[in-house]
């Protein structure tokens, strides 16, 4: 019988550090739910608060930054993004220059595209957009369908036929150009002076709120800008990525794109008020901005071209094998940035995955 007791009092132990481990869990498991469910309701509360309908006038005079992108990947909503998180206008290399002082930063394709931002001798930094050429190319063939047939911007998808008959004349041209725009931004600027945004990640409803805050930290090093809140870039960003920007006129009236040209676009000051007439005609106006829900199945949406599935556009497999390369091409230029050679990476995996469908 004395013998038993050890055994009893080391089992008895060993049910103890059970219990106590479940319960120590248990209450883990209810803390963790708790902090969840405040994240949420504060994520709820941000999204029902934030703001983002009017563009103000600098304080001062600012330097814009570079809003670096290969067309199709996403430029139009990160020029939204970097509007709501600032509160001032977002420029267009084809409109504005870099040497008025009064834009947040200023969208480009070059060297994609051959033009330049005039004015651009004192633009320092750049934000480099990255969309998977196996994404950008196509959405950008949707662009070029669209324009060559009169149709509005992201309204429709390029028939398939389109597609492969645009994609078998420029796929090597518009491949070799993606490449080399991103090895222009990466090469152009030290690291300190850019910051590379994946847009599959910004638009994913889980990471597109922290690569937001990202993008507001870059911007916020600006002299001159203040940007709002971390805890409005939650709602800041979802009314960007699921919703569609319209312009309003003084009465609030939506501003269609057959009259867009003949109303007159006030520009507003930090309080909200109509800068004196006399200033509106040395600048370019801006309208107020109002928001409104766009479905996730509006081909306006930016996940559409995310969808899980087969993909919509088809590639043969030696133009996926030319991706494949070209990405690790970059990937081992660039091995000591992190950033991209997770992004590099992760568009490798898609492509494998691609190729592993067509053997």
């Amino acid at each position: 019988m004395p013998k038993l007791m050890p055994r009893m009092l080391r089992k008895g132990r060993r049910t103890f550090a059970l219990i106590l481990s479940l319960s120590v869990c248990s209450v883990m498991l209810i803390v963790q739910q708790e902090t969840s469910s405040a994240l949420r309701r504060m994520l709820s509360s941000s999204y029902e608060t934030c703001d983002i309908s009017t563009i103000s006038l600098p304080t001062q005079p600012i330097l814009p930054i570079y809003a670096a992108s290969y067309p199709g990947s996403g430029a139009q909503m990160t020029h939204y993004l970097y509007e709501a998180l600032t509160g001032l206008e977002s420029g267009d290399e084809w409109q504005h220059r870099g040497d008025t002082y009064d834009h947040i930063a200023i969208k480009t394709h070059y060297p994609s595209r051959k033009h330049q931002i005039e004015g651009n001798r004192l633009m320092q930094r750049a934000i480099v957009l990255i969309r998977s050429p196996m994404h950008a190319l196509p959405s950008y063939h949707n662009f070029v369908y669209e324009k060559d047939h009169n149709i509005p911007d992201h309204t429709i998808r390029a028939p398939e036929d389109a597609w492969i008959k645009w994609r078998d004349q420029h796929f090597k041209e518009e491949l070799a150009s993606w490449k080399n725009h991103v090895q222009y931004w990466m090469t152009e600027y030290e690291s300190t002076d850019r910051i590379v945004v994946s847009y599959e990640r910004l638009v994913n409803s889980k990471t597109g709120p922290v690569e937001s805050t990202r993008i507001a930290n870059f911007l916020g090093r600006t002299e001159g800008v203040e940007v709002i809140p971390p805890s409005q870039i939650p709602c800041v960003w979802d009314k960007v990525v699921n919703y569609k920007r319209i312009d309003v006129d003084e009465e609030g009236n939506e501003i269609e794109e057959d009259r867009k040209l003949s109303v007159l676009r006030n520009l507003y000051d930090e309080h909200g008020n109509i800068l004196d007439k006399n200033i509106q005609d040395s600048k370019m106006g801006l309208v107020k901005r109002r928001v409104k829900y766009v479905s996730t199945e509006d081909p306006a949406h930016p996940s559409q071209s995310l969808r899980e599935g087969v993909s919509v556009y088809s590639y043969t497999k030696e133009q996926l094998e030319a991706i494949k390369t070209t990405l690790n091409a970059l990937r081992g230029r660039f091995l000591g940035e992190y950033t991209l050679v997770v992004i590099l990476s992760g568009y490798v995996e898609e492509v494998e995955n691609e190729l592993k469908i067509l053997k």
